[in-house]
């Protein structure tokens, strides 16, 4: 999840909003996308005119506020794009210090309001970056904000955008405390993926109907307009990365053919094709009957010749 995420091919509006999120730093923005300054300049221009981004000064531009939603991102949001939300991250510290131990004197220490959580009530939870972490005994547990979203055009791209996301909150911790945490391993404790402006979502919508699709793991797909976006056909569970990404393909070749390869349809060309394969056979069988019935009589006509020959021979020896 290190290093560039795109080359900017496919959805740039959405890119470069999504990189000043990070930071207003334009060049660092122009490296991350590998595109030129023109290129960059033109995008801000273009969602400048959108009230997408607002321009402070010469060279400084900010996403607006209401950006997050996806209703403001209006024509530069593709059909059946990816919004990755409703995160939470655990990440392990892989050095306990005394401090860390310490953590609630800290805090008092500090004057930083926090609740005690967990099962016991024992785990202080404080808020960095507008999301609440719970500060346990070996790791930390970060909750992204409820209208918090991860635009990209497949599950994986908005999963290293909230990567990302969820640095900038552990730095942010450590300055906030005065620590230095370098968490070993983060993990996706949970994640929803949906895909935007999906059809099947719209229409759903407009019925007022709420589609919940459980199997034995529990619920995996789920359409309900809750938060009235309209049109999201979202993946949940643990499960919701590898789900969705077969998910978006299936739904995509199948958009591209209307619908028509169904499992009817692929039976049906089964069928069809066991058909023709039964005709060629018998087909080749017949062929296979006559060629050795052919080569029957060529062998009968060649032994008749050669006795015709026989009786020629000995006419002419008479002579």
């Amino acid at each position: 999840m290190k290093g560039k995420i795109s080359t900017c091919k496919k959805n740039c509006y959405l890119l470069v909003l999504n990189e000043l999120k990070v930071s207003t730093n334009l060049t660092k923005i122009q490296e991350n996308l590998s595109i030129s300054k023109q290129k960059l300049n033109y995008y801000l221009r273009q969602l400048k005119e959108k009230g997408l981004v607002v321009q402070k000064s010469r060279g400084w531009y900010e996403a607006v506020k209401d950006c997050k939603n996806s209703t403001k991102y209006g024509s530069i949001l593709k059909k059946d794009s990816i919004r990755g939300h409703a995160y939470i991250w655990n990440a392990k510290i892989s050095e306990i210090t005394s401090k860390w131990k310490n953590r609630i004197k800290i805090l008092n220490k500090l004057k930083i309001n926090y609740k005690l959580v967990g099962a016991k009530e024992t785990t202080p939870r404080i808020k960095v970056l507008g999301r609440k972490v719970w500060l346990c005994n070996n790791h930390l547990r970060i909750f992204d904000k409820k209208d918090e979203s991860y635009y990209s055009d497949d599950a994986k791209g908005s999963r290293v955008l909230a990567f990302r996301e969820i640095k900038l909150i552990i730095n942010a911790l450590n300055n906030k405390l005065g620590l230095q945490i370098k968490p070993s391993d983060i993990s996706f404790q949970r994640e929803h993926y949906a895909l935007i402006k999906n059809d099947l979502a719209i229409e759903e919508n407009r019925r007022g109907n709420i589609v919940r699709v459980s199997d034995k793991e529990g619920e995996w797909l789920l359409i309900d307009d809750s938060l009235e976006r309209g049109g999201e056909l979202e993946n949940i569970g643990k499960k919701a990365l590898g789900t969705n990404i077969p998910m978006q393909n299936w739904w995509n070749d199948s958009k591209s053919t209307r619908f028509k390869v169904t499992p009817s349809f692929i039976l049906e060309g089964m069928n069809n094709t066991n058909k023709m394969i039964n005709q060629v056979t018998s087909n080749q069988l017949m062929f296979n009957n006559n060629f050795e019935t052919h080569v029957e009589a060529i062998k009968t006509l060649s032994n008749e010749v050669m006795r015709l020959g026989d009786v020629i021979t000995k006419l002419e020896d008479k002579r």
